[in-house]
Order: structure tokens, then sequence, then C-alpha cells
């Protein structure tokens, strides 16, 4: 074929085609709403490509400096935006409503399709029969029970349901966000605070040191973040990467590696700050100005060890980090004196067993050097959530008044405890006060009795003791939701399935955690919004999940409740109506009733003229910081909303209340950030090399997110697995050597929990003991090879969550966990 005609051919495929915009759907666009053209033709997409709303056919790089200030820059998608475009019409795509026939887990049972109406009557029946049978706490969901809120889309108007306090990103940083800090995220979350504790990605350029700790944004972070530190550290910005892994971001932007053994974060930072401390090289101006002074002396004392006779020198941290006591001094005092620092203490070492107290003394750091309210620094907790730049336009549903509050009930991480434990509770074996413990139950809340779990996205893989996961969804008398591919493992346990739509191309609207078509981050940029258009029809019998939700509530009696403006929508007139209600949305706010708009600088255009470049941007005139609202308001105030209405290094909330009675964040908890809390009683963390059981599992597991699957999606995608990259185990070739491995050798991951086969990446970009393996792989049952660990078949994918634990008792229930203790060896032995 003549090159001629190659070009001839692509060009055709483009002829006639419309273009519509929407943004990208990982992670529900948490981070980033990049954005992405699309080329359609006849409903179905042609091709994508990356934002030309601004500076179209300009290299970023091309864009003047103080376009880059100002955030006016394009919002380019990944490799995983783009790799969407292959879940539309992949061969194992669910493509119509399932009913299983048998028992549920791999192997038992099987599917067979439905049409819509029995599958709606079955859900409706079923929601009926459950409230009337176990009352209205039997009903859970499997992601969106999060931040005190309830999944279950119809709870406030059919009287059912439960919420959950806790969440799964940055779980390992509220509590001490909540307790030193003052910071409440379930505030933010819902709107109901002002301080803000992330920052804009242009404010990184403020930054003359940026520490990444745990934290990789070549591959982490989405959008604009990461971009912003390449072009901070071609700018000047000293980089430090702290890690067990030579990450892709120690590798491109580091001027130094730190390789600290996992799970001893804690040490080093106690040992930085002995250094300020000794030294007296902390911001005293700050300290004196935002921070409580016998807090600052309580921590003091412990870590120049008056309290305990242990100081925590560099010395004494060089032992238990790996890393010598002059990097360590020399760190601290680079530290101390680059001011501003963006020290980034990022999550996964903060979801580990005892990790919060790491992520707490980051905090405090960052506050005894003044750089936690700066431009250029970092508040080192969530480091979510700035302000809006503009009014955005939103759809009025009119949803009726919620007639039902549905109570937290648990802790989202231990909604598997909940189901398995409760039989238990039922039989007397274990008496309330522990199964309240045990699942982080509020004293006065009713408690759970979960029999039916709404099931969306991969939810067994995705969190840790993949085992128990899946047990309490097999307990679950009935299982229903949304999935997207045979083969996900969520499948297997669910009675009804409804095929998922693609966020991305086919619907937005209503699906986790409330998106809708008007988009924008909540971090890293929020000078923009777009119109996330339908693109393409959708295959099949899929239909949009707001739709679904609707149809089940005509058959409970409260569409009118729920949604009025669409109860009476046909399904052929759907999309239409939809995309008017946006445009009613769209003009209320172009009509700027308040004059904010114009105060802006912003001339919205006219509905048409708007979709064909459904973007609208602004300059950012001074990147936002961590409380850069209180921190220039011209009348004093303290956003530190703890009982001092100061930063305190020693939290008065635990100092006064028995924690283990709270309604959030229960259990041990001390006030300060301290390596061997006292209710340990002198027992090192699960996933510590000093635990007994390292004897038998000697490697520290790692389970970093990676650059071509967001949790589990994408695994199967054909544009990515297996073509981009290899999953496999990464050791270091000392720890391969001693157990006889080379590169490529079909290896057996497992501990106490579970057990994984797949391929070794011998590497030297992992310090020895320690092992890493990517997180979210899809579940591969071996069904005929089960064991005591592994009682649903030996997986053949590599899901490292088979090999980490949740247990947290006697400590603190809520975080996702992330890390643990497993022994690598050859297959077959």
């Amino acid at each position: 074929m003549t090159r001629e005609r190659v070009i001839g051919d692509l060009s055709a495929a483009h002829d006639g085609t419309e273009i519509k915009y929407t943004c990208c759907a990982q992670n529900g666009c948490w981070d980033a709403s990049c954005i992405v053209r699309c080329e359609t033709k006849d409903g179905e997409l042609v091709s994508l490509s990356a934002d030309d709303s601004i500076n179209a056919g300009l290299p970023r790089e091309d864009v003047s400096e103080e376009a880059l200030w100002q955030g006016m820059v394009q919002m380019r998608p990944c490799a995983m935006g783009h790799a969407w475009k292959g879940e539309l019409n992949a061969e194992t795509r669910i493509l119509h409503p399932l009913k299983r026939i048998g028992g549920k887990g791999p192997g038992n049972g099987h599917f067979v399709e439905i049409s819509w109406e029995e599958a709606l009557d079955t859900v409706a029946g079923k929601l009926v029969e459950f409230k009337e049978k176990y009352g209205p706490y039997c009903i859970a969901h499997s992601v969106d029970d999060v931040f005190e809120d309830c999944g279950f889309k119809l709870a406030p108007w059919f009287g059912m349901g439960m919420a959950a306090w806790g969440d799964s990103s940055c779980s390992g940083t509220t509590c001490g966000e909540k307790m030193h800090l003052g910071f409440d995220m379930v505030g933010a979350f819902h709107g109901n605070t002002d301080v803000c504790v992330g920052f804009e990605a242009p404010d990184l350029f403020n930054s003359k040191l940026i520490v990444l700790w745990g934290l990789d944004p070549l591959v982490g972070w989405y959008g604009s973040v990461s971009y912003y530190m390449k072009l901070a550290a071609e700018r000047g910005a000293q980089i430090i990467v702290i890690d067990p892994r030579y990450t892709n971001s120690a590798e491109t932007l580091a001027d130094q590696w730190l390789p600290i053994r996992p799970g001893t974060d804690i040490a080093m930072l106690l040992a930085v700050a002995y250094v300020l401390y000794s030294e007296g090289i902390y911001d005293r101006e700050y300290v004196d100005r935002w921070v409580e002074p016998d807090g600052f002396e309580a921590w003091r004392r412990y870590v120049m060890g008056e309290t305990d006779g242990i100081p925590k020198t560099p010395e004494w941290a060089e032992p238990i980090t790996a890393l010598p006591a002059e990097t360590i001094r020399g760190f601290a005092n680079l530290y101390a004196t680059s001011k501003p620092v963006h020290l980034h203490f990022y999550y996964a070492p903060a979801k580990r067993h005892l990790g919060e107290y790491a992520a707490n003394a980051a905090m405090l750091l960052q506050a005894m050097t003044g750089n936690l309210s700066i431009p250029g620094g970092c508040e080192t907790g969530c480091s979510l959530i700035t302000p809006p730049r503009m009014p955005f336009p939103s759809v009025d549903w009119q949803q009726a008044a919620p007639e039902y509050n549905p109570p937290v009930c648990y802790n989202i991480q231990k909604i598997a405890e909940a189901i398995i434990q409760r039989p238990n509770l039922d039989s007397g074996t274990i008496d309330e006060e522990t199964y309240r413990a045990l699942i982080g139950s509020p004293p006065a809340s009713p408690l759970p009795n979960i029999k039916m779990m709404i099931v969306e996205n991969q939810y067994p893989i995705s969190h840790h003791e993949t085992n128990k996961r899946m047990k309490s969804l097999e307990m679950c008398e009935f299982n229903w939701g949304f999935q997207w591919h045979y083969g996900q493992a969520s499948l297997e346990f669910m009675d009804i399935v409804f095929p998922g739509v693609n966020m991305m191309f086919e619907s937005r609207d209503n699906y986790q955690l409330g998106s809708e078509r008007f988009m924008y981050g909540p971090n890293g940029m929020r000078n923009y919004f777009l119109y996330a258009d339908k693109i393409c029809e959708r295959p099949g019998e899929v239909r949009p999940i707001h739709w679904v939700h609707t149809e089940i509530a005509k058959r409970l009696g409260i569409a009118e409740k729920y949604n009025p403006r669409l109860a009476n929508v046909s399904l052929d007139e759907w999309d239409d109506a939809v995309h008017e209600l946006y445009h009613e949305a769209y003009d209320a706010w172009a009509a700027d009733p308040t004059g904010e708009l114009k105060a802006l600088g912003i001339e919205p255009k006219p509905w048409n003229e708007f979709l064909k470049m459904p973007v609208v941007r602004i300059p950012i005139d001074k990147p936002f910081y961590p409380y850069k609202n209180y921190m220039e308001a011209e009348e004093e105030k303290s956003p530190f909303a703890t009982l001092s209405g100061k930063i305190e290094f020693s939290s008065k909330t635990v100092e006064l209340l028995d924690m283990r009675t709270q309604t959030w964040y229960r259990g041990g908890l001390e006030p300060i950030p301290v390596y061997d809390p006292a209710y340990m009683e002198g027992k090192p963390a699960n996933d510590s090399f000093y635990n007994p059981k390292a004897e038998r599992y000697p490697l520290s597991l790692v389970t970093p997110v990676s650059a071509y699957r967001q949790h589990a999606c994408l695994d199967a995608n054909p544009q990515l697995r297996d073509e981009c990259y290899r999953h496999a185990i990464w050791m270091s070739p000392v720890d391969a050597k001693k157990r006889g491995l080379k590169d490529g050798d079909v290896a057996r991951a497992y501990n106490e929990f579970g057990e994984v086969r797949m391929p070794v990446y011998v590497t030297s970009r992992m310090m020895p003991g320690t092992a890493a393996v990517f997180h979210g792989a899809w579940y591969t049952p071996k069904i005929e090879e089960k064991t005591e660990n592994m009682p649903y078949g030996l997986d053949l994918r590599g899901t490292p969550n088979f090999l980490i634990g949740d247990e947290h008792a006697p400590h603190i229930v809520g975080a996702l966990l992330t890390a643990g203790l497993i022994e690598v060896e050859r297959a077959g032995r």
C-alpha cells in the first residue's frame, strides 16, 4: 500500500466528522479534568486528540512565562486518558443486564442475559423485601459510602441505607489534619468550610525545595501538577525524592534520591525534628504566631529524649531507616534553610500500620519551619481542595427535600468486617462494644446488618485483604450494581448486573460521587471548567446510570421526589432532555445575575457557540497556597479549628478524651507523633521489619500505582495490558539472587493472607529487602487450585491486595492499608 493511499484512507475517516469535548474519566477526574477533543461520525468515536482550547497548535513549552504563572495552559490527558477509547468496544464488555444462576464466587453459578424490565423489577422488589425483612440498615454501597455520605442514591426518599465515615484516598492523613490542624475533610468535601489546604500548580514555582515523600507525581498525580513539577525543576527548584523505589519522578525530576526503608518514615521525620530543635533552626516567628506552645514543648521533650530517655538523633534513625546519619542531618539542614519548601508527604507511606504518625509529623515539620501556609509551601496532608476561581453552572434537578437522613454506622474500610462479624454479634460470641470497636461504629448509631451490597467498580481487589472482601460479598444475600467487563472479580459475587456506561464518552451524569457534565478539578487548576458532552452512542443495551436509578425509583414510587424533571421522560428522549437541562443551567449562569462573571472578565457565549469550544478559562492572578484566604485576610483569624485555635503539636482533643470511645478515629491514639505508641506495648507495626513475622515474610511489600491503569480501571484494556509494560514483582538483584530467581521467572509471593503468582522483574531500582507490585491488577483465579488462604482460587495475575491485611486493633481504624510483609520464591516449590 502506498504512502498516498494510507494518508488518503486516514483523511477520509475524518471527513464529515463532528467535534465534541469531554474530560478523562480516571478517578472521576477527581484531580485534574484533562480536556479531550473527540471526533465523531454517525454516533461513533473516530479519534481523540489533546486539548486545543488554548494555545492551539503550540507546544506547551512555547507559551509565555506569564501564561504559565496564570495557568493558561492546555490540560492534556495522559496515556490512560487516550486509552479509554479501547474500552468502548472491548470484547469483554458487558452489553446487557445479567442475572446469576447458582452460587456466588469464581467457578460457582453462571450468568444469563435478561431484559431491563426483569432486572429493574428484581432489584426494586428486593429493596422492598429487604427493607421489610431486615430494616433500613441492611444495605451498603461498596464504594460511595464515604465522608459520612450514603452511596445509595435513593436512600433519602426510600428510607433505607447507611452512611460511613472515612475514605480511601486520604484516609492516612485525615486524622492528623483534624487533631493537629483542625482541618475537617468531611466539612470540606461537603462545602461547609472555607478552609482550603490544597495548592494550585503554579504555586510550585514559588518553591525553592520540593520534597516528594512517597509521591511519584509523574505516575500518580494526573494533570497539571506533574507538568508543573517538571517546569519547577527546569526553573531551578531542587527536588528530593524519598522512596524505597527509584521511581520515574526520581529518575526524571530529582536532584537526590533517598532510598528509605519502607515503614520507617516516622524515624527519619523525628530525626529531622531533632536537628531542628537541637540546632534551633526552625521558624520562631511562625511558631510563636501559629503554634500552641505547650504542645510544641511536649514534642520537643519527646524528640530530644527527655520523656523516654531515647534522643531521636540521626544516628538513632540510621539503622532503622537504612539512611546514613549524615544524610539525614544534611537533609534537615537543607530543609530548614531552603524556605519555601513544598514537602509533600503522600498517601502511600501514610496508609501503613501506624503510618499516620509519620503523616502527622510531616505536617508538624512544615509548621515548625514556617512552610505550612506560605506561597511555595505545602500542608502535606490531603493537599486537595482549593477555592474555585469562578462560579460554575449547576443543574437544578429539583429533587424533593430528603425525608430520611442515613445514619453513619461504620467506617468504610471496615465494611467487610461489619458483615463477617455480624453473625458473631447475633450469636453472642462477641458483645456490642467489641463489634462497634471492630468496625468503627459510633456509640449512638444503629448497628449495620448488611444483607445487600450495591457493587460498583472492582470493589474487592482495590482494597486490602481481598479474600475477606470477597467473603463478605459471598455472605450477602443479594448484590446488585454496575459492572463493565466480564472478568471483573466483583462480577462473580453479584446477583443482578447492570451494564456499566462508559463515563468518559457515553454519559457522565450522576455517576461516582455525583459527577455531572460541568467538570473541574478541586486541585491543581481551578481556573477553568468544561462541558463534558455525550460523545458517542451506547452499544448494546447499555443505559445511563441516572436513568437506571430513575427507573428503580419509579418502581419504588419515589421518582417524582428523586428525579422529578426526568421521571416521565422516555429512554428515546432521555439524552436530549438531559442535554437541555444543562443548556438551561448554562443560560442561568451566563445571565450573570450577581455580576461576578463580568467582574472576572468573563463574557459568556450563547449556548450553541459555547458548544463549539465548551471551555471557560480565566487567568490566575496569584496561585492559591494552603490557607491563603486566611493568611492574606485583612483581619487576622485563625484557620486552625483546634481546641486552642492554633496548630497543636500535642492534640488537646486526644489529651482530653478517651479516643477509644469517640465517634471518629476511635482506637489507640497518641497526642503527639511518636515512634512507639504506648498502646502497642512495645510491639512493632504489623508491616514492620521488626515484627516477628518478618522471619517468615522478610520482604517489605509496597503497592504503587501504575501509569497504565488507575486503581483497577484499564487493566484489561487492549491498548495497555501487557503491551506497554509487564506486570511483575519488582525485586532487587540481591533479593532475587538469594532466592535463585532470574528476571522473568514466575514466582509465588505469599504470606498469611494470600498468594499470587506472577513474573519477577529484577531491578536495581528497588532497595534490598523490599518488593513492589503495582496496584489494581484484576484477579485471575485458578479455580482448581484452592488453599486455606486462597479459598477462591490461586491468583495468576498478581493482585497485591491479597497480601495486605486489614488488622488495626488496638490501633485506630479507618486507613486503607497499602503495604505488608511477604516472601517470594520460585513457583512450583
